[in-house]
């Protein structure tokens, strides 16, 4: 009987020891499987914030939209603005080249020397005149003196006036010169106060020839650098210009002689379009978009396809977009938005 009490109190204390050796196993295990469950809950978690992301996206009339609450509005600070249609005059970019006054010079020059001339013959003539009269009074008077001198002097005035009209015809011919290449304006300069002249010569002013000029309205605005330009003549020079070629003159501005370079015509008819800051323009795969509002929750992009770039805050646009709600602020965000929604969609896939 002695025996079989040992026997079961030995076989209790066994079991007392290996419940000693074995429990931090056991604490391990239960810990290991108590993180797997949290670790199994953060990735339910996680699901669950994926999914919400996702559904930011959806289709709006069979285009990609993103749609946000009011809240998440109002922390992305995205601002609208309706668009309303409105009209401008756009400025056409056209083709020019600079030429020098080398030819006008040489021929105001030789103006001048034979200007000079017919001064200098005038002096004379009125010189000779004089003579003349007097050496009359004494034939007449007196007779003192040979019939022969008088008829001299009479002949030098008359070869003077001969000298003075070839002279003015040669001036008449290179007048003409002036208007037949640069127009009224410019030979009426030359013949009067020379304003126009010395500013080229003192290089504060420019010749331009334009192409495609319409002849039948020669003062149409031409402008270079915001200064108006001033219509002279049709060019008959060599330009390698296209269509009806013109001279300009552009004042108060100095360009070297053959250097291209474009000037700006207002175009007469007045276009509708619309007015959209720069803010609110997305650069993206060579195109430019921008984003719209609907309902007051959703957000889609569409392409801006034909506009004018009016100045480096706005540009005028004709695309179709009476009383749309334009996004001019926080359109970056809304890309950013759309881009991770869909790669998180491609993720799950």
């Amino acid at each position: 009987m002695k025996k079989i009490i040992y026997v079961l109190i030995g076989i209790l204390i066994g079991l007392l020891v290996s419940l000693l050796l074995f429990q931090p196993r056991l604490d391990y295990f239960f810990d290991d499987e108590s993180e797997l469950i949290d670790n199994e809950m953060k990735i339910y978690d996680d699901d669950d914030d994926d999914d919400y992301e996702i559904n930011r996206v959806e289709y709006y009339k069979g285009k990609l939209a993103i749609k946000l609450s009011d809240d998440e509005i109002k922390d992305a600070g995205i601002i609208v603005s309706k668009l309303t249609q409105d009209k401008i005059t756009l400025e056409e970019e056209i083709n020019a080249i600079s030429i020098g006054y080398k030819n006008l010079l040489d021929v105001v020059s030789k103006y001048d020397v034979l200007n000079l001339q017919l001064s200098k013959s005038k002096i004379n003539k009125t010189h000779n005149e004089r003579i003349y009269l007097r050496l009359k009074s004494l034939y007449d008077e007196h007779g003192s003196i040979a019939l022969k001198d008088l008829e001299e002097v009479e002949f030098k005035i008359e070869s003077i006036k001969a000298d003075m009209n070839s002279i003015q015809k040669d001036m008449d011919f290179l007048i003409s010169e002036i208007k037949l290449e640069y127009g009224s304006i410019l030979m009426d300069d030359v013949l009067s106060e020379r304003k126009i002249f010395t500013s080229l010569i003192n290089n504060s002013s420019s010749l331009l020839v334009i192409e495609n000029v319409n002849l039948t309205n020669k003062n149409r605005n031409y402008k270079f650098n915001n200064e108006e330009l001033i219509f002279l003549n049709p060019y008959n020079g060599n330009s390698n210009l296209r269509g009806n070629v013109a001279i300009f003159l552009l004042q108060n501005i100095k360009i070297s002689s053959n250097s291209k370079l474009t000037v700006f015509l207002e175009n007469e008819d007045l276009i509708e379009g619309y007015f959209i800051p720069e803010s609110a323009l997305l650069y993206h795969g060579g195109k430019v978009w921008a984003y719209f509002r609907e309902n007051n929750e959703i957000f889609y992009k569409e392409e801006i396809t034909n506009f004018y770039n009016i100045d480096n805050n706005k540009v005028f646009s004709t695309n179709s977009l009476l009383n749309l709600n334009i996004v001019v602020s926080g359109a970056q965000i809304l890309l950013a938005e759309e881009f991770r929604s869909q790669i998180m969609q491609e993720d799950d896939d």
